[in-house]
């Protein structure tokens, strides 16, 4: 992706967030989330360490496991680096993700679960593209299986939840249109 041309500048602080998903062999899906954050020079840490340029401050991920019906059978957190040793003492806290189906309200589960000393910034930041991810994902089993004639169901929502939830998705756009002609609003 090819932003227009920036004014002279120098990098201070990177974050990579990387998101994917696995079909594994026993029915489940493996979703990863992982952070990383690095500054470009050296950084002094609360507690009296340094940090030197280009080092993780930041490296955390989440794996989950769902199944078919987009319930969490399985929760992994790992804090590798934090600014603290403290910060691994929450990812525990995590495991209260268990048997959670991603679905409408999962957001406001995850803010009451996880908001503020309840849980690490970092981490909780990782469950909305960790939600997404697993959509994704189990979308992708879907329309693959019944590609190939495969039936069975995987319960990623009633699609029509859809509809309003980006511009793309509008109830008077096109694709509301074509695919969920009962619920378009636009000139028929």
């Amino acid at each position: 992706m090819d932003f227009s041309p920036p004014v002279t500048r120098k990098l201070l602080h990177r974050r990579s967030i990387l998101c994917e998903g696995y079909e594994r062999e026993d029915g489940l899906w493996d979703i990863e989330a992982q952070l990383l954050d690095t500054r470009s020079f050296e950084l002094p840490l609360p507690l009296g360490a340094t940090l030197a340029a280009n080092e993780p401050l930041h490296q955390m991920g989440l794996r989950i496991a769902v199944d078919r019906d987009s319930v969490i059978r399985e929760v992994e957190p790992l804090t590798a680096h934090g600014p603290s040793p403290e910060c691994r003492d929450i990812s525990d806290a995590y495991r209260q993700l268990l048997g959670l189906r991603i679905a409408p309200g999962f957001a406001s589960t995850v803010k009451r679960l996880f908001g503020g000393r309840l849980g690490c910034t970092h981490l909780t930041d990782l469950l909305g593209p960790l939600a997404t991810t697993a959509m994704q994902t189990l979308w992708a089993a879907q329309i693959r299986n019944a590609a190939r004639g495969d039936k069975t169901p995987i319960r990623v929502g009633d699609p029509k939840t859809l509809i309003d939830s980006c511009h793309a998705f509008r109830s008077d756009g096109e694709i509301a249109r074509v695919h969920w002609p009962d619920s378009y609003t636009g000139a028929k």
